[in-house]
């Protein structure tokens, strides 16, 4: 859960607190996505760079 707090995406408090481990797995998978989704993007950009 670390990494929710290192990206800002919750304090360690709130992940103690107000979420429930399940809520704050979902957050977690949510992110990954997110970063999964987002490496895609660049990847798809460089290739069609080198194919200019």
């Amino acid at each position: 859960m670390y990494v929710l707090v290192k990206a800002r995406l919750a304090s360690m408090q709130e992940l103690k607190e107000v979420y429930t481990l399940d809520e704050a797995l979902k957050l977690f998978a949510l992110y990954e996505m997110d970063n999964d989704v987002e490496a895609g993007r660049l990847e798809e950009i460089k290739a069609g760079g080198d194919s200019r």
